[in-house]
């Protein structure tokens, strides 16, 4: 029997032997590879790292020179611009963000979780986006620069004029492709834009990008509607045969849908890029009533003005311009016995002036008058009263004589000065004209209607807008100028529950002063006595409301309105609450008239239930957009919007930023001189 412990040795298998302890594991050798390639991934990381950030300093650096170098370079204006240069600094900037685009992609994964870091955290979560918007941004600039540099060529010589124009439309067919790609660009732009608006507010990045943002954001409209309709521009300008356009001159100070009674009317001929013509003259004698059959009018026409004929003078009725332009375009050729023209253009007193100030002072033809933007309002103003010495029967004939003179001088100027108007204050002061409802484009081409359409520049009221919306338009039936003494602001209040409904209040103030004359719709004497402008602007208000809602809103409560028999030419006493009434098939509309008399306030309302469908769902969210759209011709107005989100949920995003936010109830103070968007996401 052996002695000892009997557990001190476990048997020996043979396959598991023990090595001899001078001898390496068997492992050694791979966790030693294993290191070696770990420290080689490491360096090659490393040196990834290391190459993109020279490239992405390389890239930098020369971008923070361009905005200098692009300053030098305008300092003389376009007709000094070298177009090599330009184009160079374009391409070379387009070079360094598309390498920094490209260089930097690695970090988008990671963005949206950078927020916590002092100070860049703001910028990094923004980063990809301002990426994607100097991305598609410099590509839209560099086709844009490349396939126009021979236009700018060609303006810069000193023999070119505004009668060779038709010099530069072979440039602009040639870059229609390049060009087209473009627009495309400036899309994904503007998507990018709105992405960012979502990711992070503005008001937290470096003051530097909120700058860069700012002016990216005034010029975009001008960017993308120029760019959009620059393919076109051969087309419009008649390179392929002659193109007459309607110009209705519209005076916003007896408003009307579109922006303003229709008091003046031109036909603009023009032809491979030359002007012909531009025959302009009274309004109220397109009409051939005397010997041809003309339609009933819209029934607000008949009810409260008591007219049996729709003539060209109110054929801006509808507030969807592309409606009302088809039907000036129908009643002026019928009135004159012509073709149908190509297409029509809206404008206001307020555009002429912003057309003076952008082309500098106009002298008037066969005077020794010179309009300018101070003084342009008041001139139109006194020409259309009598003068001294001029009989009533020969006033009443010529009052509108001065619309052709005007046009003339503005003709003259472009014609004749075309070197001193900076085109840049142009296209800005057209574009802002165009945001600001003072200027409004319908062409009957439906292509060229599309690129209209797809900027907004045609004036159009949404077929589909994108839940909320809402559109109030006054219309002057007092056959006076009262409009210039009448101020309006605006309260919506929208609730959000189960089932939403808004609540629109519009407080009308007359700012001229009270008296003890009694309202009569109408003057009757003014032709008898040659009554002075302003003495039409001294006037009580009658006023045919309507606001466009969401097809589907269901009018539940609204105010009343008296208008009596006695102010009245022909109807009988209006005396209702807010009526729904067929107007434009893809939106409802609601309406009410009432009267405003001198130096007196009045409020009128409409309370309704939304539709549903006007919340969007996106995922765990819920998401409100609110399209507000200003009548032309009107000034900047004030609204206050409440919104009460539903019980128990919270804001996430707002855009705009509220000025009050109390639990569920959002607050916006707005200045109402532009379309608007409020778009608010919560949950």
């Amino acid at each position: 029997m052996t002695s000892g412990n009997r557990y001190s040795s476990p048997p020996s298998w043979p396959d598991e032997t023990p090595e001899p302890a001078n001898q390496p594991a068997s492992g050694a050798p791979t966790r030693r590879i294993a290191r070696i390639l770990l420290l080689f991934g490491l360096a090659i990381l490393l040196f990834w790292l290391g190459f993109k950030a020279w490239r992405v300093y390389q890239a930098t650096q020369s971008l923070m020179t361009v905005e200098a170098e692009a300053r030098a370079l305008m300092a003389g204006g376009i007709s000094q611009l070298d177009p090599n240069a330009a184009e160079a600094l374009v391409l070379g900037a387009r070079s360094n963000i598309a390498m920094l685009h490209d260089e930097l992609s690695f970090i988008r994964p990671f963005a949206p979780y950078l927020g916590w870091i002092p100070k860049l955290g703001p910028t990094l979560v923004a980063s990809p986006y301002l990426l994607d918007m100097a991305d598609a941004g410099s590509e839209a600039g560099a086709l844009a620069v490349s396939s126009l540099k021979p236009a700018l060529a060609i303006f810069q010589r000193d023999d070119f004029s505004a009668m060779r124009l038709g010099e530069l439309l072979p440039v602009f067919s040639a870059a229609a492709p390049d060009l087209e790609a473009a627009t495309d660009a400036l899309r994904r732009y503007s998507a990018a834009r709105e992405e960012l608006d979502g990711a992070i507010e503005a008001e937290a990045l470096p003051w530097r990008v909120r700058q860069l943002l700012q002016l990216s954001d005034k010029w975009m409209p001008a960017a993308e509607g120029g760019l959009s309709l620059a393919p076109y521009l051969p087309e419009l300008l008649g390179q392929n045969g002659v193109r007459q356009y309607l110009i209705m001159a519209q005076n916003e100070d007896e408003l009307r849908a579109t922006g303003g009674f229709l008091t003046g009317v031109g036909l603009l001929t023009v032809e491979n890029g030359q002007i012909r013509d531009l025959d302009f003259g009274d309004a109220n004698q397109v009409d051939n009533w005397r010997e041809k059959p003309y339609g009933f009018p819209p029934q607000p026409f008949y009810d409260f003005m008591g007219l049996e004929l729709f003539l060209f003078r109110d054929a801006n009725y509808w507030p969807d311009f592309p409606t009302s332009a088809r039907k000036a375009l129908e009643l002026y050729a019928y009135g004159r016995d012509v073709p149908l023209p190509d297409g029509a253009i809206a404008i206001d007193q307020e555009f002429m002036r912003i057309l003076v100030d952008a082309t500098g002072p106009v002298p008037i033809p066969g005077t020794d008058q010179t309009i300018t933007a101070d003084n342009l309002l008041q001139t139109l103003r006194q020409a259309r009263d009598i003068q001294e010495g001029q009989e009533v029967r020969e006033w009443v004939n010529d009052r509108k004589a001065f619309l052709s003179g005007f046009a003339a001088a503005i003709l003259a100027k472009v014609e004749m000065d075309f070197g001193s108007i900076d085109p840049v204050k142009l296209a800005e002061s057209m574009t802002g004209a165009i945001q600001n409802r003072h200027l409004s484009i319908y062409m009957r081409d439906t292509e060229i209607a599309g690129a209209l359409g797809a900027t907004g520049w045609d004036g159009h009221l949404p077929q589909s807008p994108p839940g909320d919306f809402w559109m109030a338009v006054d219309t002057n039936m007092g056959y006076n100028k009262a409009n210039i003494l009448v101020e309006r602001a605006f309260t919506y209040d929208v609730a959000l529950g189960n089932q939403p409904a808004a609540t629109l209040t519009i407080d009308y103030r007359h700012t001229g002063p009270a008296g003890e004359e009694p309202c009569m719709q109408g003057v009757e004497d003014e032709f008898e006595l040659a009554a002075d402008y302003l003495a039409l602007a001294d006037q009580c208000y009658w006023n045919f409301l309507r606001v466009y809602a969401p097809l589907g809103s269901k009018l539940l409560d609204s105010s009343h309105h008296v208008v009596p028999k006695e102010t009245l030419l022909v109807s009988d006493t209006w005396d209702s609450d807010g009526q729904v009434i067929d107007d434009l098939p893809w939106l409802t509309t609601f309406a009410n008239f009432l009267l405003l008399p001198r130096g007196e306030t009045a409020s009128a309302y409409f309370h309704y239930e939304l539709p549903a469908g006007i919340i969007e769902s996106d995922g765990a969210d819920s998401i409100y957009n609110l399209s507000i759209y200003k009548q032309p011709g009107t000034r900047a107005e004030p609204l206050r919007l409440t919104i009460t989100l539903p019980e128990g949920v919270s804001p996430l995003e707002t855009h705009p930023a509220p000025v009050q936010v109390g639990g569920n109830r959002l607050v916006f103070d707005i200045e109402l001189n532009a379309n608007t968007e409020i778009n608010i996401r919560y949950r």
